[in-house]
């Protein structure tokens, strides 16, 4: 009987909550947007690991209506927020790509859609989360972002949840790791029977880390902030704690990505701090290194080099027996003839299902978010988001000397975080996973909300808005 009921009161509690999430979009866009980043902040997605599945938040409402209850309120969200901005020209979205990106994304979903219904495919397989439906979701909250978060006030209020609520995130996973087991979502004791404890195997929890980790230190060496030594002391013990969520969860991507991220502070900092930022560095990652060595990679590979270690799975001395490019290999053979367009987003890849036991006989996406977009969407897909990135590019070097304060930290943020997510792209899955992908979307977003005109009486800089 209570299972009868539950979409009941699921369809009930969708049908109150979207028209009222409509009317809040309409008269604070600006709490719906920074209630989007709170969740993604808070609640993992991966179930992957886990001796039990189980339904997380993001997966809720996909039994009854295909797509999430998240999705869709994205979806009335920024529909309400797109009316408000029509209806107020003064908080239109700052000039970006991401409008054009979304139309030409759409475009090509309803291609695969005609196609796809010709060919006999379902409609719900050919809009679902394996395919490219997450790459216009990402579009969507950036454009959110950018409408909804248009002062400074605003912006500022987002660096601050991000840090408050990545500190509280890190004390959960850390007391977890200490005392309870560590992330119950870990294929490596569960699956390959290795005695590890990760703090969070998902890599958008390991981002949230590091980002705020980015934040962090950037206030703390940037010569132009000036805070108390009492906030200065809270932030380097948030700074320790963030570095440690991320390098006790063992995530190759991660930590090569918080490496990458801190190589843009480094860049921006004077000299002199440029010297004592290397110091500091070379004794975290040496002590994370360390840990890793002993945690993980010693483990998984009998080499006592560091880059043998991490490259246990790869390359001719590999100690696994199947490398872990043999999927992409797989995907490639299956798209011959499909390379501009690809299968579609339904399509799947065939190979060798014992190779290919992890897949558990789901082949409708590969570890690489780049070999993702060409499996389903072909060189066309793949080339439509690299100009994405290109173009982020391209605005971030034209706009960061012009930038300073908050402004400055949003934009080297946004830049941070796309280095920190370029692993992922390469040999993760962040296009099936709608978390992964608006985080990516936030991260785009950032040096286009530095580029927003602040009001007059707010000031530019952290010298009278302190953090703490």
């Amino acid at each position: 009987m209570q299972t009868s009921a539950d979409p009941f009161w699921l369809l009930l509690a969708a049908l109150v909550a979207l028209p009222l999430a409509f009317a809040v979009c309409l008269r604070a866009p600006a709490l719906v947007a920074l209630g989007f980043v709170a969740i993604l902040c808070l609640f993992s997605s991966s179930t992957w690991g886990q001796l039990q599945a189980e339904n997380n938040l993001y997966s809720r409402g996909t039994g009854l209506f295909h797509f999430s209850l998240l999705n869709l309120l994205l979806w009335t969200a920024t529909a309400a927020t797109l009316l408000r901005a029509l209806a107020n020209r003064s908080r239109l979205a700052p000039a970006s790509p991401f409008p054009a990106f979304l139309a030409a994304t759409a475009f090509m979903l309803v291609g695969h859609v005609a196609v796809g219904l010709l060919s006999g495919q379902e409609l719900n397989i050919i809009l679902g989360y394996n395919g490219i439906l997450n790459v216009a979701n990402m579009a969507l909250f950036s454009i959110l972002l950018l409408m909804a978060l248009n002062d400074e006030k605003e912006r500022r209020r987002l660096l601050l949840l991000i840090i408050a609520l990545a500190a509280v995130r890190a004390v959960f996973g850390l007391v977890r790791y200490f005392l309870f087991g560590g992330d119950s979502a870990n294929p490596y004791a569960n699956f390959e029977r290795l005695d590890i404890r990760l703090v969070y195997f998902d890599i958008a929890d390991n981002y949230i880390a590091s980002l705020a980790a980015f934040v962090i230190a950037w206030l703390l060496l940037m010569p132009d902030v000036r805070m108390s030594l009492l906030k200065r002391a809270a932030l380097f013990g948030l700074l320790a704690l963030e570095i440690a969520t991320v390098a006790l969860s063992f995530r190759r991507s991660s930590l090569g990505g918080m490496a990458l991220m801190f190589i843009v502070l480094m860049l921006r900092l004077p000299l002199r701090r440029q010297l004592q930022f290397l110091v500091i560095s070379v004794g975290a990652v040496s002590v994370a290194g360390a840990a890793f060595m002993q945690q993980r990679l010693q483990i998984n590979s009998g080499s006592s080099g560091l880059i043998a270690s991490l490259l246990y799975d790869v390359g001719p001395q590999r100690s696994t027996e199947v490398s872990r490019f043999y999927e992409l290999e797989a995907a490639a053979k299956s798209l011959d003839g499909n390379w501009l367009f690809g299968l579609g987003s339904w399509g799947s890849y065939y190979g060798n299902e014992s190779m290919l036991d992890y897949h558990f006989g789901k082949f409708d996406f590969v570890h690489s978010g780049f070999g993702h977009l060409v499996l389903k969407s072909g060189m066309v897909g793949l080339l439509l988001f690299l100009a994405l990135l290109v173009a982020f590019t391209i605005r971030y070097l034209k706009i960061r000397r012009r930038v300073t304060g908050n402004h400055a930290l949003l934009a080297d943020a946004g830049m941070a975080s796309l280095l920190f997510w370029l692993p992922t792209l390469l040999v993760g899955t962040p296009v099936i996973e709608f978390r992964s992908m608006l985080l990516i979307g936030m991260s785009l977003a950032l040096p286009y909300l530095a580029l927003a005109p602040a009001p007059r009486t707010a000031s530019p800089t952290w010298r009278t808005h302190a953090v703490a």
